[in-house]
């Protein structure tokens, strides 16, 4: 049987890598991405200016280096990384900050289940206002590319 190639955002503990090991089904995982709860004071569009005309492996490393400087570890990435054979280069904080153009023809299946807190009820119901109410865009942007 042939390796999925498989791509998650808003990892998590990898739930979809988690069935296909209970299942055996043989999996490569292209990519990852998940901020681990990590929150940034800077605005996405201040951030953006400033990594104008950069590459991709620049813009991953400028992203990982603004959520680092927040002093809160990614506690999602290390278990991730910790379960599941991943590279830190295939690893992704921001999804708003992610290319799928790279990763074009590399992914069979693109996973991942977008925050709701903007939506349930159990959260503040601020719907597009919150920045985690409009990351399903960046969701569907992504399978585009990919």
């Amino acid at each position: 049987m042939k390796k999925i190639h498989l791509a998650t955002l808003f990892s998590g503990i990898g739930a979809i890598e988690q069935a296909f090991d209970k299942k055996h089904i043989k999996y490569d995982i292209v990519f990852a991405c998940d901020n681990g709860e990590r929150y940034i004071k800077e605005s996405y569009e201040d951030i953006l200016k400033s990594l104008k005309g950069k590459s991709d492996l620049e813009i991953q490393k400028a992203v990982k280096n603004i959520y680092d400087s927040t002093g809160k570890p990614n506690n999602v990435k290390k278990t991730y990384c910790a379960n599941y054979n991943i590279s830190e280069d295939r690893w992704f904080e921001d999804i708003r900050f992610l290319n799928g153009e790279q990763f074009k023809g590399k992914v069979d299946l693109l996973v991942g289940g977008s925050p709701c807190q903007s939506f349930s009820i159990s959260g503040k119901r601020a719907g597009l206002e919150d920045t985690r109410g409009t990351l399903f865009f960046d969701y569907a942007r992504l399978i585009k590319e990919t």
